[in-house]
């Protein structure tokens, strides 16, 4: 069952399923590149303060709204928006021809497939999200991190689930100012890497409760049977 679960996190986080790369034409771009390789930790000493000031930073950020861009690992582009409420509350927005919605209500994150009338539900605790969109973040304490490197333009935290129940990881970049989140990488077991990359975000205002509540309509699951 666990096994399940991770591979749907996975699936949910894609920019378009199979079914949906049948029916609508993928739009592809070159994924920017990584930094060149590093020392997992660039200030071994620092570690805890700085965690710490991330942890800081994310639980003062009670919600955002703005644009995201995402690059699968299979090369597939796509963008949209984003709305953020912690704990827990997510909702990406894909633009057209992208025929996705995925919503976090807190505690189910589901994937709408407005093309095939399809809805897909893992538990947001299955997802590596589930690691920043907790009331109170602690890496230390949550997750097993792996890197923290600190450059000029950015700083890269990567935490991956301490237990060994889930495959993966998550890197967070943040900005080396103020530690807002500015994107993050979801790399898989296999290899593959899903980048969702922010931009144009308001930060701590008010967030239509109803944004993170999908539900499937009944009429709907009445004209599949």
């Amino acid at each position: 069952m666990r096994k399940f679960l991770i591979l749907s996190a996975a699936a949910i986080l894609a920019p378009l399923s199979v079914a949906a790369l049948a029916q609508t034409a993928p739009q592809y771009a070159q994924t920017p590149q990584a930094l060149q390789p590093a020392a997992p930790f660039s200030d071994p000493r620092n570690v805890p303060a700085d965690l710490a000031r991330i942890d800081a930073a994310l639980n003062s950020t009670t919600s955002f709204q703005g644009r995201f861009t995402q690059y699968g690992a299979d090369g597939t582009f796509s963008q949209g928006t984003i709305y953020l409420q912690r704990p827990g509350k997510l909702r990406f927005e894909y633009d057209d021809p992208n025929p996705l919605l995925i919503v976090s209500d807190g505690v189910t994150m589901t994937q709408q497939d407005k093309a095939l009338e399809t809805f897909d539900r893992v538990p947001l605790s299955a997802t590596p999200l589930n690691y920043f969109l907790k009331e109170n973040v602690n890496l230390a304490n949550d997750t097993e991190v792996v890197a923290l490197q600190k450059f000029p333009q950015e700083w890269r935290v990567t935490a991956r689930d301490g237990s060994g129940e889930m495959d993966g990881a998550i890197t967070m970049v943040l900005d080396p100012q103020s530690l807002q989140l500015r994107e993050w990488v979801i790399s898989d077991s296999f290899g593959g890497q899903t980048r969702v990359m922010l931009s144009d975000l308001q930060y701590n205002g008010r967030v239509d409760p109803r944004l993170f509540i999908l539900r499937e309509d009944s009429n709907r699951r009445d004209r599949r049977r």
